[in-house]
């Protein structure tokens, strides 16, 4: 940076002809090389501009962008949380109680069927339970005239076998009401059920329906799904020429076809022992790591650089290094150089940019860091606009 000397007559009209910065627009200030080894201005944002912009501030990070395998692979439900929905007793669909995208808790009514099945079933659990009575009256009568020799061993053991069919007869009768989700301590002649609803097995979201109201639900036949998206992992599909290169406990940069701007860790926690049809791919299965999935979908398509060696480099966000007049360039939130607690000030940091991948940049800062300094990783180029403009405007602060 060239030092000019000004006159005081010119600096008193150089002063003069230089407006006050409106409130909320960036402020340049001209640093020394003595003040900082890798600064060339500083600008001030309103903490205003700072959230309305969207910018956004992380750190640099230790991460393998060398030795890295090239996959692609989708999102995937475990078996575990996946349900589909079906019926063991056919029925007219009286009403579907949820749509499609509902979240939906473990035991919460799906859908309401109704069939004169359904009411025979009920009938029969309540005969079975009366004749059960007197059957048993009858086998407790016989086995007594039976030790005492006044009956035939045949009368009990008859009376023991129809007693035993009975129990046996009424204990199905319940595990079928049961399953249908009646609950036959509450079943009497007065209080039969005249349609009976089919539950969410699992906490969940509600896939595609399959049934409208009125139609008929067939027994087996899958009515709808339910799908537990808290547990989505990764499926990696691995060529044969490349299996030996991928192990458990690799580490792998996730990004998404249709969320270019989001990347993601995960960690692969097992490997398939078959090929996948025609592809001769293997799947490797991989954990996302971190809470928060970002309203992801089962099936969606992603890319994935996995880690294959230890050639660890310092990087940040690829969004955070930009390209201006032949340099690459950071910037870094500098509360040393902040003049207003209302205001946020940025210095430019230049840095030698090395390899990109998955979403990152291997960087080299160029000079020496501030201490409690915060890499602007989102919103980098509002930052230089706002610093062209406080050049462009001939005025230092």
């Amino acid at each position: 940076m060239k030092t000019v000397f000004i006159t005081g007559l010119t600096a008193i009209i150089l002063l003069g002809s230089c407006k006050q910065n409106p409130a909320g627009n960036a402020s340049i200030t001209e640093v020394k090389p003595a003040e900082t080894e890798a600064a060339g201005s500083v600008v001030e944002l309103t903490k205003l501009q700072v959230t309305k912009t969207g910018i956004q501030f992380g750190d640099f990070e230790m991460r393998n962008l060398r030795d890295v395998l090239r996959v692609n692979g989708y999102l995937h439900v475990p078996p575990q949380n996946k349900a589909q929905v079906s019926t063991f007793m056919g029925g007219v669909v009286k009403a579907v109680l949820v749509r499609e995208g509902d979240f939906v808790h473990q035991g919460q009514a799906l859908i309401d069927l109704a069939h004169p099945d359904f009411l025979k079933l009920q009938e029969d659990y309540l005969v079975a339970g009366s004749n059960i009575l007197f059957s048993r009256k009858e086998y407790e009568r016989q086995k007594e005239l039976a030790k005492d020799n006044i009956a035939s061993q045949k009368a009990f053991q008859e009376a023991e076998a129809k007693y035993e069919g009975e129990k046996a007869r009424l204990a199905s009768l319940e595990d079928q009401l049961q399953l249908l989700n009646v609950q036959v301590k509450d079943l009497s002649p007065s209080s039969l059920q005249r349609s009976f609803q089919l539950r969410s097995p699992i906490d969940g979201y509600v896939g595609k329906i399959m049934v409208n109201t009125g139609t008929f639900a067939e027994p087996q036949k899958e009515l709808l799904t339910v799908i537990d998206n808290s547990h989505l992992h990764v499926d990696l599909m691995i060529y044969e020429k490349d299996l030996a290169k991928v192990k458990p406990g690799q580490h792998v940069n996730i990004t998404f076809t249709n969320m270019p701007e989001l990347v993601m860790g995960a960690r692969i926690f097992s490997i398939g022992k078959e090929f996948e049809n025609d592809s001769r791919t293997v799947n490797a299965h991989a954990e996302l790591l971190g809470t928060e999935k970002h309203e992801l979908v089962p099936g969606m398509y992603v890319n994935g650089l996995i880690e294959t060696g230890n050639a660890d480099a310092v990087v940040i966000p690829e969004s955070a290094v930009i390209r201006d007049k032949g340099k690459d360039l950071i910037f870094i939130m500098d509360p040393a150089m902040q003049k207003h607690p209302a205001e946020v000030a940025f210095t430019v940091i230049e840095v030698k940019k090395g390899v990109t991948n998955g979403g990152y940049s291997e960087v080299t800062p160029l000079g020496k860091l501030p201490a409690n300094y915060k890499v602007v990783v989102k919103g980098a180029y509002y930052v230089l606009s706002q610093m062209n403009v406080g050049k462009g405007a001939g005025c230092v602060d």
